[in-house]
């Protein structure tokens, strides 16, 4: 089977039109019509059906099954060609979000300088929802990401390696920051400034929303930490981040939830379950167990 007819039949699928895909593809249109043809005759199924009264393009059962199969089809050998490439190129493309990186990366990179590994590293940020998009397209290699939840993916092996909490962040003239802790309820009444949907934290809040029945107002959403830091600073709005977001020379105040059931900030590595595994990748893996252990072993003293 040739893998550009199921290119073709993708776009026949989503164009419903043959000469829009011969175009889209810089073809003939019979290059397209024969495409459709090996694959119906290799199937043994009529995918395509032609609606002459009203000039459209009808997808089959048969026809939309495929269509399925055919985009997992497509991705998986744009994940194999990107990881193919970079074997040769002998790095490993490693993801880390902005806040855990700011917190870690500084230590971590400690570790893989005294073990001869960061010449052989490209680091890539973004927030948790975007290197999890990246990781399972083969764009990067190994990630760190960020979740409310255990990561459940059967394209993706991953480990819980910390677990950490939200708080709500307060300027210090704030009348919440004189209090020990705080419940979600107690402050819904509050302006919220968030991070947006690249992050994990408007999931951990909206779910916070809906455990308390209430509907807190969000008067700004950031990708930037730093600007979002600066405006709780101005008493724009309070601010929901997981803890290790902010350091002491934030000067912010951080108010724990004092709610019994309360979502977590989890940190996990992950990997493609498919992905060949390299001695590279085995040693920044064992580099990071080592990191981790020594994280855990500090806190508990």
């Amino acid at each position: 089977m040739n893998t550009k007819d199921i290119e073709y039949y993708v776009q026949i699928v989503k164009q419903k039109n043959f000469t829009k895909v011969a175009n889209y593809f810089r073809v003939s249109q019979p290059t397209i019509t024969y495409a459709l043809q090996r694959l119906e005759k290799e199937f043994d199924a009529i995918l395509i059906t032609r609606d002459r009264s009203h000039h459209e393009l009808i997808v089959t059962p048969s026809g939309k099954q495929l269509f399925l199969h055919a985009q997992a089809i497509l991705q998986e050998i744009s994940t194999a060609r990107a990881e193919i490439t970079q074997l040769q190129k002998k790095k490993l493309r490693f993801g880390m979000p902005p806040i855990i990186g700011n917190e870690y990366f500084p230590k971590l990179s400690g570790y893989f300088i005294k073990h001869e590994l960061m010449n052989q590293i490209e680091i890539t940020d973004g927030g948790s929802r975007d290197l999890y998009g990246m990781i399972r397209q083969g764009r990067i290699d190994l990630a760190v990401l960020g979740s409310t939840q255990p990561i459940l993916d059967q394209y993706l092996e991953t480990e819980l390696l910390l677990d950490k909490r939200f708080m709500i962040v307060v300027p210090p003239t704030h009348p919440l920051a004189q209090q020990k802790a705080v419940s979600f309820k107690d402050i819904s009444d509050e302006q919220f400034v968030l991070l947006n949907e690249h992050y994990v934290h408007p999931a951990a809040f909206t779910k916070l929303s809906k455990q308390t029945h209430t509907q807190p107002k969000v008067v700004y959403q950031s990708n930037d930490l730093t600007i979002l830091k600066s405006m709780i600073r101005e008493n724009v709005g309070i601010g929901f981040l997981a803890e290790i977001a902010v350091h002491p020379e934030d000067h912010l105040v951080c108010l724990p939830l004092s709610d019994e059931v309360q979502p977590r900030f989890l940190i996990s590595l992950a990997k493609r379950t498919q992905q060949l595994v390299t001695p590279l990748q085995e040693q920044v893996v064992q580099v990071i167990h080592e990191f981790v252990t020594a994280q855990k072993t500090a806190l508990r003293k």
